[in-house]
């Protein structure tokens, strides 16, 4: 399959980009501000890299457009779309799809997926996580916000059955107002913290939670024949909000002075 991506220099898009590239797809990709490091990385990888959303792009005929969230449907000053690229696919009726969409179809499937959500902490957890599932044997794939230092790489695909990815509540495309990690199914939701954040497309706290709840909805239960489980932070009381909204898997906390989970030792240790 030939992709070609728009807005492929985000963390998110760029680490996309290489998994897709690892498991054998022809991919291209453009962008505005197409420079280092991400530009060396991806085209280290055989990835051709174009400048700005120019329509001359569908020349180009990919098989399917992957649409980052950077995309809309914006006019400049003069009345011009601020990306011809997707006015184009839009006009032509061709394929598209969203980053999250994708991933979840064509990597995600048949893993078990771990995925690491909260307003804060989520790369150094998702990093964390994937590098302790390294250390135990199992190379994880993974999808992380930036570069961890064990690995030297952003996403990689993994030969073990468990992926490990950063899960953001900011949302997936223009055409898909739900958060991105939605899309994930994952069968391990680690719930880290929940504060306001994003102002520019959530009114409130509550609008979080109800996408936070959303996530839920997506893990397996617990019990003799399921085996989804969520890991919360237990002193955060908005987390304690979503749980009571309704949870069907295992949920396991820690944080709190009574959890299931603790570390003991000198932090700096």
């Amino acid at each position: 399959m030939h992709i070609h991506i728009l807005g492929i220099c985000g963390t998110f898009m760029g680490g996309l980009a290489a998994l897709a590239r690892e498991a054998g797809h022809k991919v291209t990709g453009c962008d505005a501000g197409v420079y280092p490091p991400m530009s060396d990385q991806l085209r280290s990888l055989g990835i051709e890299l174009i400048e700005g959303f120019g329509a001359d792009q569908l020349a180009l005929a990919p098989d399917l457009f992957v649409v980052g969230n950077v995309v809309s449907r914006a006019h400049l000053a003069d009345g011009s779309p601020k990306f011809p690229l997707m006015e184009a696919i839009l006009d032509a009726g061709l394929p598209y799809t969203s980053g999250p969409q994708w991933l979840a179809e064509h990597i995600l499937q048949g893993r078990h997926v771990i995925a690491v959500a909260g307003t804060h902490g989520k790369t150094t957890t998702t990093a964390m996580v994937a590098w302790i599932l390294e250390c135990a044997g199992l190379q994880p794939g993974f999808l992380v916000g930036g570069v961890p230092v064990n690995f030297g790489v952003s996403a990689r695909l993994g030969a073990g059955r468990t992926f490990v990815i950063e899960a953001d509540e900011y949302d997936t495309a223009f055409f898909d107002k739900r958060s991105k990690f939605v899309h994930y199914r994952p069968r391990t939701a680690v719930l880290n913290n929940l504060e306001f954040d994003h102002a520019d497309i959530f009114d409130d706290l509550a609008a979080i939670q109800r996408q936070f709840h959303h996530l839920l909805r997506t893990v397996p239960g617990a019990g003799p024949h399921g085996s989804g489980r969520v890991v919360v932070n237990g002193l955060e009381e908005s987390l304690a909000r979503v749980i009571h909204a309704g949870c069907w898997s295992e949920v396991r906390s820690f944080g709190a002075a009574v959890s299931d989970f603790t570390a003991q030792g000198d932090p700096q240790e």
